[in-house]
């Protein structure tokens, strides 16, 4: 399995735990075969241990009008923000990746959105 196809995983099961608290990860990652997937594991134990900074980060960051985003975009945004400030993957990378998964799991211009509250909140943290 290529980064592409980890990385989009790692979005779905950010956005299964946004729906339905995920308790036991380790079972849920065995369940899809995905056991022999180190990045997916490695980003999803990242994001459950850094979830509450995460959040903290995007909401510093969101306006009045962006508060309401969809659960979807909001699990793009989690992973990206979790790959740029906690695993070390590059801002352009991650930020890439994010507007494609937006592209393909969101609406027409959702993209664009994405692209523009990363943007912003690395630019405002200098990275």
């Amino acid at each position: 399995m290529n980064r592409v196809e980890q990385r989009e995983w790692v979005f779905k099961l950010i956005y299964q735990d946004m729906i339905s608290h995920t308790d036991d990860i380790d079972k849920i990652i065995e369940k899809n075969g995905l056991s022999d997937e180190e990045f997916v594991k490695e980003s999803i134990n990242s994001y459950f241990s850094n979830i509450s900074s995460i959040e903290e980060k995007l909401e510093e960051n969101l306006d009045s009008r962006s508060k309401r985003l969809a659960k979807v975009l909001r699990a793009i945004l989690y992973l990206s923000l979790n790959e740029i400030y906690y695993l070390g993957v590059p801002v352009s990378v991650s930020i890439n990746e994010a507007v494609n998964l937006a592209k393909k799991y969101s609406d027409k211009d959702d993209y664009k959105l994405i692209n523009s509250i990363l943007g912003s909140i690395v630019r405002k943290d200098g990275k």
